[in-house]
């Protein structure tokens, strides 16, 4: 909303700052981040006075990790709250409040952080393994169809309003021709397709309606493998920090007629606001780990894990490179494998184990690494796959 302080102009000249993309990317990063300074130290001490801490050990055979989480007991949790609010703010203030882009952003966060806040309630005052997994999973699949429904509709309006004006005759389906800067470009507008990394666009595949599954799919995916992730201080919230930098730029180079026909990419009306979301996640993730790093002050739990996992997927579709999640975030794709493998050799082996524990960070933990050189090591692993999914924009 603050981006229309851009008409003040005549009366205060660097009011012209806040028309620009680049500009309101930085602030809504620096916003959420300061938000998060002086919200979470107020939100710690009542978490704690309302006594919503880590449970400790769970006896389930886990020996290692159970001392671990012994040693973490009552340590507050739901930090996730300060962090969803701290990006809502943000994102309200600084994306365009007429894009529906940021307002799905938006809607599949809050939503996915009830999925989690609902499951961190349980665990706590229940003293249960949370909510059961079967109602977990359809609350899960019920939020995100609803933003599936969403961004079928979001597409096709830009399909609309776009496409049929601007169509230049002769051009292959979909194509539009843009003017920026004195300049005309020609590139393929993003309505439903499913692109592939290192082939041009032309090979991408129409959905139509399928979208919508598709959403299901990739949001859920994404909400549970944040969420498995999360189990070491630091660990979710400094690699969800390298994935939303990269699918901010990712989003602003999308977003861009000029930058799309020169990576050969999909072009992503309203994709600018996406960026600036993207900022927002990162600068309040940077703030959480202020907090969150070892030794711990606070947990996200799931109300945090649930809410970026979710608007992560969202964001990847926003962006119509879905693909690039597998690089951008390697670390939650081989979390979340870890325990799907493990699962399935233990009931398919006669209760044969592929590692030593899963999720794949307490494998590590078995093996004797320290908790800081774990979570380190899969930092710089997370930094470097996502600095791989940058580079293949432009092999096609």
């Amino acid at each position: 909303m603050l981006k229309y302080l851009a008409y003040l102009e005549p009366q205060f000249g660097p009011f012209r700052l806040f028309e620009y993309v680049s500009s309101r990317v930085v602030l809504a990063a620096i916003t959420s981040f300061v938000l998060m300074m002086l919200v979470m130290p107020p939100l710690i001490r009542w978490l704690k006075h309302k006594k919503l801490g880590e449970l400790g050990a769970k006896g389930d055979g886990a020996v290692v990790v159970d001392a671990m989480r012994d040693s973490k007991k009552g340590t507050p949790t739901m930090g996730g709250l300060g962090l969803v609010a701290c990006v809502f703010t943000s994102a309200v203030l600084w994306c365009d409040p007429v894009s529906m882009r940021s307002w799905l952003l938006v809607f599949g966060m809050l939503t996915f952080a009830l999925v989690g806040y609902l499951d961190d309630r349980t665990k706590v005052f229940k003293g249960a393994k949370g909510t059961p997994l079967a109602m977990k999973l359809m609350i899960q699949l019920g939020a995100a169809f609803i933003c599936g429904i969403g961004l079928y509709l979001i597409n096709e309006y830009n399909a609309r309003v776009i496409l049929g004006p601007s169509h230049p005759a002769g051009a292959p389906a979909e194509h539009i021709k843009q003017f920026l800067n004195g300049d005309t470009f020609t590139v393929r507008l993003g309505v439903h397709q499913l692109a592939f990394p290192l082939l041009p666009v032309t090979y991408a595949i129409d959905l139509g309606i399928m979208s919508v599954l598709w959403v299901v799919f990739v949001t859920t995916s994404c909400a549970n493998g944040v969420n498995f992730t999360d189990g070491m201080d630091g660990l979710a919230g400094g690699t969800m920090l390298i994935a939303a930098l990269a699918f901010m730029v990712i989003a602003y180079v999308t977003s861009r007629v000029d930058s799309a026909e020169y990576l050969k990419v999909l072009y992503i009306s309203g994709g600018q606001d996406v960026a600036i979301f993207c900022a927002a996640v990162a600068g309040a993730c940077l703030g959480f780990l202020w907090f969150n790093s070892a030794p711990a002050e606070v947990f996200m739990g799931d109300t945090g894990s649930q809410a970026l996992g979710g608007v992560l997927g969202l964001i990847a579709l926003n962006t119509q490179q879905e693909f690039l999640l597998v690089l951008v975030g390697f670390i939650f794709v081989i979390e979340a494998g870890s325990v799907a493998l493990q699962v399935a050799s233990y009931r398919l082996r006669g209760g044969k184990r592929i590692f030593l524990c899963a999720p794949l960070h307490h494998h590590f933990q078995y093996k004797g690494w320290p908790e800081s050189k774990i979570v380190m090591r899969f930092w710089i692993i997370a930094a470097l796959a996502a600095l791989l999914a940058l580079a293949t924009l432009k092999l096609h």
